[in-house]
């Protein structure tokens, strides 16, 4: 962490005109511990010694995942780390499996299958809130995915599980895709005909013709303008 920190530091470095000293700005950083540890502490410490034997402590914050619900997550706008829920899971299955408590196992599954389905629905409410972009929900879904597999391949051993998993982001996903594809479309189109109207028309009557901003309607005048 140290060595990354001085990295990035180093890129960032500012000289001073008046005195010629170069300073250095260290980022703020963080580990995430995902698995519960009683030995891991709040942060992760060392002790820089200079040859004038001044000690400087740096000290690294410690986040530890396992005490975060989703709903903190969110409140949080960690959005990335959201998906990993499912993997708080494996430390329960661990303890199955070594027990080869076949009846526990069988329940985790169906924890397992409406932990992702949660986590999926909290992904795609985002998108629709305009918090993440539709390349992160698939992204996240698809992490989603992934966690599932590992789980089930790992630890549960349920046939149906991964494909049921996977119709249900299928089903969240497409309908957005297809929003999407056909709000675009209708977009371009607004914009083919903005172009045919500028030698007709104020950008304010455009605008509001056609749905579009002023910003885009001046802007496509602006290239008109340039060819």
């Amino acid at each position: 962490m140290f060595e990354y920190g001085f990295k990035k530091a180093t890129e960032n470095a500012t000289l001073n005109s008046k005195d010629g000293i170069r300073t250095i700005y260290f980022p703020k950083q963080k580990v995430i511990f995902f698995e519960e540890n009683k030995n891991i502490k709040d942060s992760l410490d060392l002790n820089i010694v200079f040859p004038d034997e001044q000690v400087i402590l740096y000290s690294v914050g410690v986040m530890k995942y396992w005490e975060f619900t989703d709903e903190d997550l969110i409140n949080k706008k960690m959005y990335p780390l959201i998906p990993l829920q499912l993997f708080n899971l494996r430390k329960e299955l661990q303890r199955a499996q070594s027990k080869n408590d076949i009846h526990r196992i069988k329940e985790m599954s169906y924890i397992a299958r409406d932990l992702a389905e949660k986590l999926a629905n909290e992904s795609k409410d985002l998108f629709d809130k305009h918090e993440i972009l539709g390349d992160d929900f698939h992204k996240m879904l698809l992490a989603i995915n992934n966690l599932i597999e590992y789980l089930n391949r790992n630890y549960l051993n349920d046939d149906r599980l991964e494909d049921e998993v996977n119709i249900m982001t299928k089903t969240l996903y497409d309908p957005e895709v297809e929003k999407r594809g056909v709000e675009k479309g209708r977009n371009i189109e607004k914009i083919e005909n903005a172009k045919k109207l500028l030698d007709v028309l104020d950008d304010d009557t455009i605008s509001e013709k056609l749905g579009l901003s002023i910003e885009m309607i001046q802007k496509l005048r602006a290239e008109a303008s340039n060819n």
